[in-house]
């Protein structure tokens, strides 16, 4: 897994992603890692940045999970704005159990505001506002995403690519008042 982990890192560096060793370990495990797959804790752990050029869409990071990062956004920030939007308590338990079978891994905040998460069963699933809870899957599992990143195949996978390499084709999902 070591090999798929520098292989899609490597991958992303190529395309202008930043990519900062991980912070020294820290033994505990933050509480919304606990039901985390092995590869996923594995996989945030393995670095303490890993951000597009401009930082508008970047992996979260086992210290963004602990809170112990600087960044304007917590790792379950579209979750929380979902929550505050809820006009009803069904809505709003309908979200928690929601985000309670989806961890997201990565935030893009380019055009709008998006995310992957995998979801409890390993797939990977893509969201965007207005409604976060409208998630489609992208790759069955986790460790295609990775792998996918390392081999970048003929047959694209148009949300992934356009999160990961392609800022030029994002298209414009900037909130509207």
């Amino acid at each position: 897994m070591t090999e798929l982990f520098r292989g899609a890192t490597e991958s992303l560096h190529a395309a202008g992603w930043t990519f900062e060793q991980p912070l020294l370990a820290d033994d505990e495990l933050p509480a919304a890692l606990r039901t985390a797959s092995e590869t996923v804790i594995r996989w945030v752990s393995s670095f303490s940045l890993l951000s597009n050029p401009d930082d508008t869409v970047w992996f979260l990071s086992c210290d963004d999970y602990s809170g112990s990062t600087n960044s304007a956004f917590a790792w379950n920030e579209f979750e929380q704005l979902s929550t505050q939007a809820a006009t009803t308590d069904a809505e709003a338990a309908a979200i928690s159990r929601f985000w309670k079978h989806h961890l997201p891994i990565l935030l893009s905040v380019r055009g709008g505001y998006e995310y992957l998460a995998v979801r409890d069963d390993g797939a990977v699933v893509h969201g965007t506002e207005p409604e976060f809870e409208e998630a489609d899957v992208v790759c069955s599992q986790f460790e295609d995403l990775l792998r996918y990143i390392v081999t970048r195949p003929a047959a694209r996978n148009n949300v992934v690519e356009r999160l990961l390499f392609d800022a030029s084709s994002a298209p414009d999902t900037t909130l509207r008042r």
